[in-house]
């Protein structure tokens, strides 16, 4: 990927011709005219490959790797030989493969690693067009629960405009769709942005990772990365991560779909800038409007942050995917298939390209009940604000309506709801025992008391098993016709009588 993205800025930046641009890559001039007249970047979907054997380099391209580096700190007459690193793995690491392949992977790496270094990394300018990015970690209400998301936020430093994305993870599909979201939003792409060193965008061994890089030719931004614990290199996106948060996510939203948040806090981010900027007293919408004139303009389709991956079916007709299942009742057990994963979409499609579903991609997010027994130990302090309070719109529905049923009552109520959390009740069961009540219960403290105790007392008891009771009376069910015989004979008024005296 170096070598494309070398191509692409020499055709792009420099206006290098494709003869020319072939002889200093030392390519064929048709792979230099593919790359450097290549518009869209996103990954082809195509016909899944045979699953072949491991390539003979794969375990030990990272040594290599790591010797070549170390080699480039040393003189070069103490730098090793291909032959050398050749003999080293076979002595000590059981390589199986021959010494050309070796000679060939050295040669290749340390082009590329020359590329990587000869890449331009600017100092950071707050000039119009250039952004900073980041995530931050926040929490939402979602289904009565306190649940904790993640949030990608851009910032422009000359403007001091930020725009926010919330995201179920920071893996690198979410990334990439949030950096896309926001492109198309503000109609535009910076030319330069500023990174953390995020898993995302970058791979353990210091390098960018596949996707990453073509969203980068795709959108034709350049990527700046901080230095380590050197986050004050992009102190105006951690300051904006930490505004959004406490202006827009404070009290906490409710979360029933991500795009419907990401909509309201775009609309958010819209709003604040009509306000002067801390430093230079003019609005912030007037000078975003100088950082969108120095956008790169939008490519004519849009980039598709997705990853292909290939497993095959269990015999339950499921697939895993990082601790996840799936289950695809279309395919057959043993079969490959091939994952196409977007951001909230799981895609399984076959070995001729038949798509066997889709489904939403499953993310274990960190949740934490509400603390009811505390909000409502403040309701019952101040009932007058309790309505007012944040989380009071959180209440189940039925719950809200009991309380507010009777205005003259209402304290009371609150009152009672707290004791029975306090006593340890839950307020799930709570709302299930209002729902169980009738409406017009005059006695409803002691009603909801003997329901809650109830179904506590149901769920709670122990099934008691016996064998001396004989099976023939323990399944006896009487006939009651066979009483009919002691009523007299002709009924009328004295056989009523007679009737209710036997009763």
């Amino acid at each position: 990927m170096p070598i494309q993205k070398f191509i692409k800025e020499q055709y792009e930046k420099k206006d290098l011709s494709i003869r020319k641009i072939s002889k200093n890559v030392g390519v064929c001039w048709r792979t230099a005219a593919k790359y450097a007249k290549k518009d869209d970047w996103n990954k082809e979907t195509s016909r899944i490959r045979k699953q072949g054997k491991r390539r003979v380099m794969d375990p030990v391209a990272e040594i290599i790797d790591t010797w070549i580096m170390e080699d480039q700190l040393n003189p070069r007459k103490e730098r090793r030989s291909a032959a050398a690193m050749y003999q080293k793995l076979k002595d000590d690491h059981d390589f199986q493969g021959s010494d050309r392949t070796v000679r060939a992977y050295v040669s290749q790496r340390k082009k590329e690693l020359n590329l990587e270094k000869e890449e331009r990394f600017l100092k950071l300018e707050h000039s119009p067009g250039t952004a900073q990015a980041d995530f931050g970690t926040t929490r939402v209400v979602r289904d009565g629960e306190l649940v904790t998301i993640k949030c990608l936020t851009l910032s422009f430093p000359y403007s001091n405009a930020g725009f926010t994305v919330p995201l179920p993870s920071e893996n690198s599909q979410c990334f990439l769709h949030g950096l896309t979201t926001i492109f198309e939003h503000i109609g535009g792409v910076p030319k330069l942005i500023s990174f953390d060193n995020l898993p995302a965008a970058i791979n353990k061994n210091r390098t960018l990772t596949e996707a990453f890089e073509r969203c980068m030719l795709h959108y034709r931004y350049e990527a700046v990365f901080c230095n380590p614990s050197r986050a004050n290199e992009k102190g105006n996106c951690e300051n904006k991560v930490g505004y959004t948060r406490r202006n827009f996510m404070l009290p906490y939203p409710e979360l029933t779909d991500y795009e419907t948040l990401t909509a309201d806090l775009l609309a958010r981010a819209r709003s604040d800038m009509q306000r002067p900027h801390y430093q230079k007293g003019i609005l912030i919408a007037k000078l975003f409007e100088q950082d969108q004139e120095a956008l790169l303009p939008l490519p004519s389709a849009p980039f598709e942050p997705v990853e292909l991956v290939s497993c095959r079916v269990d015999k339950y007709c499921q697939v895993r995917f990082e601790n996840e299942v799936y289950g695809v009742p279309r395919a057959n057990p043993k079969q490959r298939v091939l994952l196409r994963l977007s951001w909230d979409k799981v895609q399984v499609i076959d070995s001729s390209g038949e798509v066997l579903g889709t489904l939403n991609r499953n993310y274990t997010l960190k949740t934490q009940s509400i603390d009811w027994q505390g909000y409502f130990a403040i309701f019952v302090r101040k009932p007058g604000g309790a309505r007012h309070s944040a989380m009071y719109r959180f209440l189940p529905a039925e719950l809200r309506a009991y309380l507010e049923a009777d205005e003259q009552r209402y304290r009371s109520r609150l009152k009672l709801i707290h004791g029975f959390l306090t006593e340890g009740y839950r307020i799930e069961e709570i709302t299930q025992a209002v729902r169980t009540m009738s409406s017009d219960s005059t006695e409803d403290a002691a009603i909801l008391r003997h329901l809650l105790y109830g179904n506590q007392a149901y769920r709670n008891r122990a099934s008691l098993t016996e064998t001396y009771t004989p099976e023939m009376v323990c399944c006896y069910a009487p006939n009651t016709g066979d009483y009919d015989h002691l009523l007299p004979k002709g009924g009328g008024a004295d056989a009523n009588s007679v009737a209710e005296k036997t009763m």
